[in-house]
């Protein structure tokens, strides 16, 4: 006589596996792409090891750039300063080479007979009655009767005539009118004025305040060294 077991037949169920709620797997799906996202907004911030390297990249990039742009910047400041020096410098040699040693005076200078020689190379002009002076500049004159003459002795071309009016020259301007118009003997007329050449090289300007036939003649003199 057989058992009947209700018609089951086969090995007895085994345990069975839990049963996950489905709440579960939405809350995985949408806690991972949070996470994901959390970890690329904190590499990617400013404060990133990345941010700072690239940062301080650029700094030590532009630290040269400042350095080069300093020095330029100081010697165009400097050059025009120094060049303005160096002009002060030139203009002060210009004014004191050109500084009269002697005058603007007046001399006197006998015109009678063989006339006065005048030396103007010295500290003041010399002024003598007779041609022992040696190394004279100018020769003034009226042995030739009438108004007095000037001459230069040896007949240097080194005896130029001004316009009878006008500014003092300068000194540049009388070596430039001798140049120019350079002569041996002109005419001593009252007002007349002139320029000289020394025989040492000086320049001189004259102006004619009398010139008798016979007597002192008077002579206003300015001697550049």
């Amino acid at each position: 006589m057989s058992t009947d077991n209700g018609g089951f037949t086969g090995s007895p169920p085994g345990p069975q596996q839990p049963h996950q709620p489905r709440w579960a797997w939405w809350v995985v799906g949408i806690v991972v792409p949070l996470v994901g996202i959390l970890v690329t907004v904190l590499v990617s911030r400013p404060g990133s090891s990345d941010s700072k390297a690239d940062t301080a990249d650029k700094g030590v990039a532009s630290v040269p750039a400042q350095s080069s742009a300093a020095p330029v910047g100081t010697e165009q400041s400097v050059g025009p300063e120094q060049s303005g020096g160096r002009s002060a410098a030139q203009h002060g040699e210009s004014a004191e080479a050109a500084k009269a040693a002697f005058g603007p005076k007046v001399i006197e200078a006998d015109t009678t007979n063989s006339g006065s020689y005048i030396e103007f190379d010295t500290s003041e002009p010399l002024v003598v009655t007779n041609s022992t002076l040696k190394g004279a500049d100018l020769i003034v004159s009226a042995s030739t009767g009438g108004a007095p003459d000037l001459f230069v002795p040896d007949s240097h071309m080194t005896l130029a005539p001004l316009a009878g009016s006008g500014a003092a020259p300068t000194a540049e301007e009388c070596a430039a009118s001798v140049e120019r118009n350079g002569t041996y003997t002109l005419p001593a007329t009252r007002g007349g004025r002139f320029c000289l050449t020394t025989t040492e090289g000086r320049t001189v300007s004259l102006e004619v305040v009398t010139a008798p036939s016979a007597g002192p003649a008077k002579l206003e003199v300015t001697v550049w060294a």
